[in-house]
């Protein structure tokens, strides 16, 4: 009897220890799945839901950790999303680094030429651009049916129009364009200077934030804070080459353009463009911080910004980001674009200099085409993040406030200025730039010393 009753106890313990699990069980059953009201794509050809057989594809770069965990819920979300994705149409695609960066271009080359058993995507940069069109490595992105990428809500135009010979185009990317150079602020300093902490914010918003205000708060903001006859805080501490290109940009000038024939020009000697070099050695001269040993590393002037050492900072967005150099920073700091020039259009932007994905052209055409649907079935809009402005959330992680995100980011995701000296292989930039800004030519000077080379660099690339 006692035998019976204990396990009877027993079993209704048991009951109430599983009840919840069965209970959240049936609950999961019940909610289903998260994706079904997701209308599965289907192939034109066969009037049924795309399958691509269990194919396996790379989207190869170099620096993407395949097995990083999440960082955020909507990171999670995107990646239980594309785990529907791989399900739903049998294929399994993946970002993952398969070189380095310094390796990249001859591991594409390599790869484009004899070929492998992998399904690669690779992305690329101007290393490998146009030495690949010219050599016939890439495929010819016109002639894939089943994608549009030309669809600007997907696709990102800047790339997709990067690499075009008449009525081909080889390169692609997708979403918003990478925001790249503007001015990082201490909100701290402006304020000990006797300014409004958010006064840069103010002033590109009604349109005021200009070579001429900057230069005004360089000045005014560069202090001997303890009267011994050193400067303390210097209104500028930047990477030449960042500040250098923000400048050319905001004055309607670049170092190579590109005419209505589709040929590459040199711009770096145009009245614009010496009307934004002299600016620019006005500007190191006078407000720069000095170096403060020959022996110290190439990046001081990012450890003299988080220390506060200077209000300004010209340099990429990127930096802001939570892996980023300003991770660490104290004082709380703003981001805007570059100022605009006396000789601009009147738009803040950045410069546009997104890496491109190409397809190998080893695997012929149906494979390529197959290779393409499957990526941008990959890159459908994660539901929930598909709104217009879905894009800031990565964003407002990077910044102290949200104007960074909603006025000045959404002003370089408006407004992208395409670049296309990184296109030019074997031109280098810093043959003006370290000459310029380290103030040992004159512009002129600097340009004179340069323009054959870099012209026949061009001329090798116009063939």
């Amino acid at each position: 009897m006692k035998r019976t009753v204990l396990k009877t106890f027993a079993l209704a313990g048991m009951l109430m220890i599983l009840m919840p699990s069965v209970s959240f069980a049936a609950s999961k059953k019940k909610k289903g799945d998260p994706f079904k009201n997701v209308e599965k794509q289907k192939d034109p050809k066969t009037k049924k839901v795309y399958n691509f057989g269990g194919m396996e594809i790379i989207i190869g770069d170099w620096w993407t950790d395949a097995d990083r965990p999440a960082s955020s819920k909507q990171e999670e979300d995107e990646r239980a999303f594309k785990e529907w994705t791989s399900k739903t149409y049998n294929v399994k695609v993946k970002q993952q680094a398969i070189s380095g960066w310094g390796s990249n271009p001859q591991f594409v080359t390599n790869f484009c030429i004899t070929g492998g058993d992998e399904n690669y995507v690779l992305i690329i940069d101007g290393r490998s651009a146009n030495v690949g069109v010219k050599a016939n490595l890439f495929y010819d992105l016109s002639k894939i049916k089943s994608v549009n990428y030309k669809d600007a809500s997907k696709y990102d135009q800047g790339v997709v129009q990067k690499l075009v010979r008449g009525d081909s185009f080889y390169a692609f990317n997708w979403g918003k364009p990478e925001p790249k150079e503007g001015v990082f602020f201490n909100k701290r300093l402006l304020e000990e200077a006797g300014f409004d902490k958010d006064l840069p914010y103010d002033l590109q918003k009604q349109g005021k934030w200009t070579w001429e205000t900057f230069e005004d708060l360089c000045k005014k903001c560069t202090r001997d804070t303890d009267n011994d006859g050193v400067t303390d805080i210097w209104g500028l501490t930047t990477f030449s080459t960042t500040f250098s290109m923000g400048a050319l940009s905001s004055n309607n000038a670049c170092y190579i353009g590109l005419d209505e024939n589709g040929k590459y020009v040199n711009e770096a000697g145009s009245d614009r463009a010496m009307e934004a070099w002299n600016w620019i050695a006005h500007m190191a001269e006078t407000y720069q911080q000095p170096k403060p040993s020959e022996d110290a590393n190439w990046d001081w002037f990012y450890t003299a910004f988080v220390n506060g050492e200077a209000v300004f900072l010209a340099d990429e967005e990127y930096n802001a980001q939570p892996q980023g150099k300003f991770g660490s920073m104290n004082d709380d700091f703003g981001f805007v674009c570059f100022p605009l020039g006396p000789s601009g259009d009147g738009k803040y932007k950045t410069t546009h200099n997104s890496n491109m994905c190409i397809i190998p052209n080893i695997y012929g055409a149906e494979k390529c085409e197959k290779i393409a649907k499957a990526v941008d079935l990959y890159l459908e809009p994660t539901p929930g993040y598909d709104g217009p402005d879905a894009w800031k959330e990565t964003y407002y992680a990077c910044f102290r406030d949200p104007r960074a995100v909603d006025e000045t980011i959404q002003l370089m995701m408006d407004n992208p200025n395409p670049r296309y000296d990184t296109l030019i292989s074997g031109l280098n930039t810093g043959d003006m730039v370290y000459a310029i800004f380290g103030g040992w030519r004159t512009p002129q000077e600097a340009y004179d010393e340069c323009k054959n080379v870099w012209q026949g660099l061009i001329d090798d690339c116009n063939r």
